[in-house]
């Protein structure tokens, strides 16, 4: 299996490997040696999806030699595509979108039977929360039986919540991991619980915002402060993080359990995409630059050493050079321990794409990356030595 992306797709690959071997097959680890090749994707840059098309491709070959061999297309670029994806790869034989990943063995079946296997979310449109709670409730059956592979011996990450209803307009998100759904607590527990027993001393929750996570179980209200402090709890459990939280949904009840709880790492990933107002506002992000620095403050009053990283995506439509600056300006206030940095790129069917021309050059989108990622790594370097010091 090969994996593209985030922390969700690695998380999803264990999944994938967890209901293969439920059903009676041998996951390996090298290519050569399967008779089902499985790409495991992401959509949220152009990049991604051309070397996706590109390494199938590069299969033609082997699939002459061995016209049995099964090729799936999974998670974010099946939902995208849908069926139409066999247009440009006409090799892939399944296509399962994110939600439906506990039917793999089923349509890994049907594709060798010469049946259609093509298993899809439904529409954003069509469906609300409810229409995936069947694929969400055999997901999480998944999850909570699942066994922590040697690659992720003493940490594992677990899902607390899926889809995301924040609609920033470069994001595909929204449409090909649906609507926000938080996962009950009970099972996310549970699942914790089972983790540490097989030895997992360190787990890092995910969600898409993950700080908006809500849930009604026992006639009360959930929140993540309450699930971090519940989870917390476990025996043995030695650190706990969460990503990747939205700054509009910083709290600071949420803040207090990095001072609150022992074994809440002094780590935040709140992206803040940028340092321009006028920027934030044509992304939908939700916050202006002075709520940001806002939140960042409240938590470091409440965790001195706390190491605060985020996400900037450069050359956004309609991005000036004095907004550039303005990125740089908040990346040298802030004093992030770090940051992904992105050039823009227009993605089929998200808000930016339909309604900005995409007006940055390449090549000064390149140089902004490139002076951006140097300043980052700069003032990342100068923050570690600092709090070596400490």
């Amino acid at each position: 299996m090969t994996v593209y992306g985030c922390q969700m797709n690695q998380l999803d690959a264990e999944l994938v490997a967890e209901v293969l071997r439920s059903g009676g097959a041998e996951v390996v680890d090298e290519a050569a040696r399967a008779d089902v090749l499985l790409f495991l994707t992401c959509c949220v840059r152009g990049h991604a999806e051309d070397r996706v098309f590109s390494n199938i491709g590069a299969l033609a070959a082997r699939k002459r030699r061995h016209p049995g061999l099964v090729i799936g297309l999974l998670g974010c670029m099946a939902q995208q595509h849908g069926g139409a994806v066999r247009r440009r790869a006409p090799l892939v034989d399944v296509v399962c979108a994110p939600g439906r990943l506990a039917e793999l063995p089923d349509l890994i079946a049907r594709a060798r039977a010469g049946a259609e296997a093509t298993a899809l979310d439904p529409p954003r449109g069509r469906a609300g929360p409810d229409g995936f709670a069947a694929a969400d409730q055999a997901l999480d059956q998944v999850e909570v039986r699942r066994l922590v592979g040697k690659p992720s011996a003493g940490h594992a990450y677990v899902t607390v919540m899926r889809g995301c209803d924040n609609f920033c307009t470069y994001c595909v998100v929204p449409n090909v991991r649906g609507p926000e759904r938080s996962r009950p607590p009970r099972s996310i527990l549970e699942e914790v619980r089972r983790l540490v027993g097989q030895g997992v001393r360190q787990v890092t929750f995910l969600g898409q915002a993950v700080n908006q996570y809500s849930a009604r179980e026992d006639g009360r209200r959930w929140d993540l402060a309450d699930l971090v402090v519940r989870a917390a709890e476990t025996p043995d459990l030695s650190r706990l993080s969460f990503v990747t939280s939205h700054p509009a949904a910083m709290t600071e009840r949420l803040a207090a359990v990095f001072r609150d709880v022992p074994a809440v790492a002094a780590y935040l990933h709140m992206p803040a995409q940028s340092g321009s107002d006028a920027v934030l506002r044509r992304m939908n992000r939700g916050y202006t630059v002075a709520g940001y620095v806002e939140r960042v403050a409240m938590v470091r009053r409440l965790r001195p050493d706390i190491a605060v990283e985020s996400d900037f995506i450069v050359g956004f439509p309609g991005e000036t050079a004095e907004d550039f600056e303005a990125t740089a300006a908040l990346v040298r206030q802030v004093r992030f321990a770090g940051a992904f940095v992105f050039k823009y790129s227009p993605r089929p069917g998200t808000p930016a794409a339909e309604r900005f021309a995409d007006d940055v050059p390449m090549a000064e989108k390149r140089r902004r990356h490139n002076e951006l990622l140097a300043l980052v790594k700069q003032i990342a370097a100068e923050e570690k030595g600092r709090r070596a010091v400490r």
